[in-house]
């Protein structure tokens, strides 16, 4: 259970709560007698009470996997078996008591609905079945990602219209299409070239005819809703400007972020607004994200270009366009509906993929690959698992040389940009894409420059002319919010779950593919100059990993979360690399 991998790493380890090894006599004979699961003791002091765990692997950083239900003793009780529920239920009482805060009943709400939304998605028979295997591996991120509490928590939509449109189960469906006046229409980027974002999803539309006063224009289905109660779509209707024409032309595919739609035949990925909160928080497009994400693709282009003629295995994927639609223009007495119209119309465009990057490279998710298949085997370990008979070489072989050229692909790129250029991609499991040859990795693709920060002492007010003063102040980050952020998302979110995945159990290779990476941090130093925090995390350090539990326990927003320090696991590991 992921909830309970958060409470250890962000509670229970840092206050010294747990024994990895349970000696409590008192413990079920059921739990200790013909029972191969070794039994973690957590202990919860101000309750006086106590839980086992059954468990069958500890990584070196403490993530577990779970064998079975958690039991509880408190004081003065017997010991029983936990619900999932009832293991929710009783951490988040503890918190409220231990941190002296109110019970919060809107994370265990959130906490509830994830468990529902992934036992349908996990009982409803998906559709994939997909040729092509980029899709197929965005749509296979079943469980979500396992540091994140509420990862399949969706709230402000009906289970029909989830399961109508969620990769979990392997959806494809049209979009929901308006006629809009051509005057109502606002685009970001430059279209000079005769480069359009319209004219690529005009190969989706539905069979109605435009003019030259109007356009085809649309959005998520789930958004519809919000779009048709808003008072000012309503009167932009009334005056025909603005004409509902309801589902049609060509189905679409839901990438893992749910809201960022796919199809091969079309140049962009477009990642549209919707107002459901998604794992936790509303998903709208707010208009100076959508600049910012522009703005940097455009600001970013030469450094991009530069990079990747340097490393051509580390792609980072351009966002150069955005539309959205503006009835300010005719209607300045009600603001707030205006602003809110905007976000729901809101479309950020994002370079798509070849077909031939798509045959030849096969991108794959790396959220997908670093995960449990519905049956809880690892879905990394089952394709190396493949590559070793094919090959003929042993298991533990070919996950070193894979791991190996994993992070050759990914961890220069975000260091060079970083250390070298001043920016902080967020290269987590589900921004990272990895392309492969003859089933090895070749390259990664990074996306969501709309997440993407740049350190002001690379980049000066004077260089940022373009970006709207609300921009530049959501793009800029100091050094440590920098660090923090791709030492968070490279080697917790990314790496770690992916050594997690491939050692499978394996202790010598987990240990083995950590010094993999404590190698690569080493060999890109010695090429490019020694930077504190890599060298600080060579000498035995710790890396940040963000709490993203406290943080949603405590009601604060996912910009003021902390950080936990967890120790480099190769602190005992000889000097020298």
């Amino acid at each position: 259970m992921g909830i309970l991998n958060c409470y250890l790493r962000e509670y229970a380890i840092p206050n010294d709560h747990l024994e990895w090894e349970s000696k409590d006599a008192t413990v079920p004979l059921t739990l200790r007698h013909g029972n191969r699961s070794r039994l973690v003791n957590l202990n919860f002091p101000i309750h006086k009470a106590k839980m086992i765990i059954p468990v069958n692997y500890i990584s070196e950083i403490g993530k577990i996997s779970l064998t079975d239900r958690p039991w509880l003793k408190k004081k003065g009780e017997t010991w029983h078996k936990l619900t999932a529920e009832q293991t929710l239920n009783w951490l988040l009482s503890y918190l409220s008591s231990a941190l002296s805060i109110p019970f919060n009943t809107e994370l265990m709400e959130q906490l509830s609905n994830s468990l529902q939304v992934t036992e349908q998605f996990v009982h409803t028979e998906g559709k994939n079945n997909h040729h092509n295997s980029f899709i197929a591996s965005e749509q296979a991120l079943l469980w979500g990602h396992a540091y994140h509490p509420t990862p399949k928590s969706r709230a402000g939509v009906s289970m029909d219209d989830l399961l109508a449109c969620s990769p979990e189960v392997g959806a494809e469906f049209p979009l929901y299409w308006f006629n809009v006046a051509k005057n109502l229409i606002d685009t970001l980027g430059d279209t000079s070239h005769g480069l359009h974002p319209q004219q690529a999803i005009e190969k989706l539309t539905p069979e109605h005819s435009a003019s030259d006063e109007h356009v085809l224009y649309p959005c998520h289905p789930w958004e519809s809703y919000t779009i048709l109660a808003n008072p000012a779509i309503k009167r932009a209707i009334a005056q025909g400007l603005i004409t509902p024409l309801g589902t049609g032309g060509k189905g679409i595919h839901p990438t893992s972020s749910v809201r960022t739609l796919y199809h091969p035949d079309i140049n962009w990925f477009v990642k549209f607004s919707i107002n459901v909160r998604l794992t936790n928080c509303v998903r709208k497009n707010a208009w100076y994200e959508l600049d910012s994400a522009v703005q940097l693709t455009n600001i970013l282009k030469p450094l991009r270009e530069t990079e990747q003629l340097h490393n051509p295995v580390f792609k980072v994927m351009a966002e150069p366009f955005a539309t959205t639609i503006n009835l300010s223009r005719i209607d300045d007495n009600d603001e707030s509906n205006i602003i809110k119209a905007r976000e729901s119309f809101g479309i950020l465009y994002r370079e798509n993929f070849t077909l031939s990057e798509v045959d030849n490279l096969q991108p794959s998710l790396a959220g997908a690959l670093f995960s449990y298949d519905k049956n809880g085997r690892s879905q990394i370990a089952k394709q190396l698992s493949s590559k070793a008979i094919s090959s003929q070489c042993s298991y533990a072989q070919i996950a070193n040389l894979w791991f190996e050229r994993y992070i050759h692909c990914l961890v220069p790129g975000v260091f060079n940009y970083f250390f070298k250029h001043g920016v902080a991609f967020e290269p987590h499991l589900q921004n990272t894409l990895i392309g492969f040859d003859q089933n090895m990795p070749c390259c990664v693709w990074v996306r969501d420059l709309e997440g993407t920060k740049l350190l002001q002492q690379h980049w000066p007010d004077s260089q940022l002319q373009c970006l709207s003063e609300r921009a530049k102040q959501s793009v800029y980050y100091t050094r440590e919010q920098g660090w923090n952020r791709i030492g968070y998302c490279t080697f917790i979110n990314n790496v770690s779950e992916a050594i997690f995945f491939i050692a499978n159990g394996e202790k010598t290779l987990e240990k083995q593919l950590w010094q993999h990476l404590r190698q690569a941090i080493h060999q890109w130093q010695s090429i490019n100059g020694k930077q504190p925090e890599l060298e600080a995390l060579l000498q035995g350090g710790a890396m940040p990993s963000k709490n993203n539990f406290t943080t949603r326990l405590m009601k604060k927003a996912d910009k003021e979360s902390n950080y936990t320090m967890i120790p480099v696991p190769w602190i005992n590991a000889q000097e020298g690399c």
